[in-house]
């Protein structure tokens, strides 16, 4: 079980919720990453891929969202997160917080994804998410694909 949510705030940040029917994680998102587009590429090329990790950079610090494939119809998650921006190398790989774990169904996590980029392109747009995520157009040839 895998539930997301994605929730644009005001210019540059957004809050994102992780969680496993147990837990639920809240992460403040920052611009500074194309964390949306993360999500959409991850949610479709889970299913040709062995592994893939969604970066949520906040200021300081980062969550890493690690998927890694088990079946042809199961992934395995969890959640990290590092005190800096591993994906600037300010801190080494190994050094992060297991926050999060479980296992879902792709198809599942596919869905999840989808609901969130229908969600923001049906209230705000093409255009209310540039003038709101400033740095990143929406990801439109993704949102495509997974209509």
């Amino acid at each position: 079980m895998i539930s997301l949510d994605y929730n644009l705030e005001e210019a540059g940040w957004a809050i994102a919720k992780i969680g496993n029917g147990e837990k639920t994680v809240v992460l403040t998102v920052s611009y500074l990453h194309d964390t949306l587009k993360d999500l959409a590429k991850s949610a479709i090329y889970i299913k040709e891929k062995k592994a893939k990790r969604i970066v949520f950079m906040d200021e300081p610090g980062e969550h890493h969202l690690i998927l890694n494939k088990i079946s042809e119809t199961e992934i395995e998650y969890e959640l990290k997160w590092y005190e800096d921006w591993i994906d600037w190398n300010a801190i080494e790989d190994k050094k992060y917080k297991s926050l999060l774990l479980g296992k879902t169904k792709i198809t599942r996590y596919i869905n999840e994804v989808r609901n969130i980029l229908i969600e923001i392109y049906d209230s705000i747009g093409i255009v209310g998410y540039k003038e709101k995520w400033i740095n990143h157009e929406f990801p439109l040839k993704e949102f495509k694909h997974l209509k």
